[in-house]
């Protein structure tokens, strides 16, 4: 089914996805689902409920908590609940605040990327490398390295900050709405994004941006957002032709080529320092749905 998903996206790109609530409760999704957060190395962590995947598979047993999540879902009646918060040692002496969801939100959350991905990888541009199928922050470095030989020398080395935090939500759920049209599918991840996060205190705080980094969507909702800037480099880039580059290249004209690998991305130019300037510039002077 994934394979069809791609299969349907990449052959029409204006194509607009209905009728996938069906697959998120379909219990060969589910049960992927269950495998994917079963398996994961945090499969140990309590969250809010405290219930581990341990638990749940001792002393609930899984065909019983599956089946309670397929009718909540088919129902209308499931609600995540709020992401717990951990606060993580980042480099430098700074803290990185990841938020933990429920087993039952994380399977959820697996069904739903299950369905997701395949319909916007093939919307994803090449240069983007984080949190991608078959893709890996090597493959990045290598892409890196081949323009950095070829004439590519001067770069703009950057990251977005907070961005997980930041991501707006409008502005991701527009980027949804042009691939997705099934509504349930589409509220499910709004929920998601509103559930709001439990602090260490044991405070409740809701949420108007952001996704909560640790969560199982998280990182294909962020490409979705962050593709916006992949492509608009893409386009600018296709537009000029091979012929054009050359000619460019010729008459001492600025071309680039930008890499991504989540929120880090460097932008290679060939050309002069003054170029990558104003590349930085104008990257920051865009408006992305952050």
């Amino acid at each position: 089914m994934q394979a069809k998903l791609n299969c349907w996206a990449t052959a029409d790109r204006g194509r607009c996805f209905g009728d996938l609530f069906n697959l998120v409760h379909d219990p060969g999704f589910l049960t992927v689902a269950w495998e994917r957060v079963a398996g994961n190395t945090g499969a140990r962590t309590a969250d809010v409920d405290r219930a581990t995947v341990w638990y749940i598979a001792e002393q609930v047993g899984v065909e019983a908590f599956l089946a309670h999540i397929r009718t909540q879902l088919r129902e209308g009646s499931f609600r995540p609940s709020p992401v717990l918060e951990r606060k993580i040692p980042k480099a430098g002496g700074k803290l990185r605040s990841l938020g933990i969801p429920t087993v039952r939100d994380r399977v959820v959350q697996a069904a739903l990327k299950l369905v997701m991905e395949p319909i916007f990888e093939a919307d994803f541009e090449p240069v983007s490398y984080g949190f991608r199928p078959n893709r890996r922050a090597h493959d990045a470095i290598a892409e890196i390295y081949f323009y950095g030989t070829h004439g590519y020398r001067w770069v703009l080395d950057a990251d977005i900050e907070a961005c997980f935090d930041s991501i707006d939500h409008n502005a991701l759920m527009g980027r949804l709405r042009k691939r997705i049209k099934d509504k349930k599918v589409l509220a499910l991840v709004k929920s998601f994004l509103k559930s709001g996060v439990m602090t260490e205190s044991g405070l409740r705080q809701g949420e108007f941006t952001g996704t909560p980094q640790g969560g199982i969507l998280s990182p294909l909702l962020a490409n979705i957002a962050l593709s916006a800037l992949d492509e608009h480099f893409a386009e600018q880039w296709n537009e000029w032709g091979q012929v054009e580059q050359e000619r460019r290249k010729r008459k001492g004209l600025a071309t680039w080529r930008i890499v991504r690998y989540a929120d880090d991305f460097v932008v290679m130019a060939n050309g002069t320092r003054e170029d990558v300037e104003a590349l930085r510039t104008k990257v920051l002077r865009r408006s992305w749905p952050l």
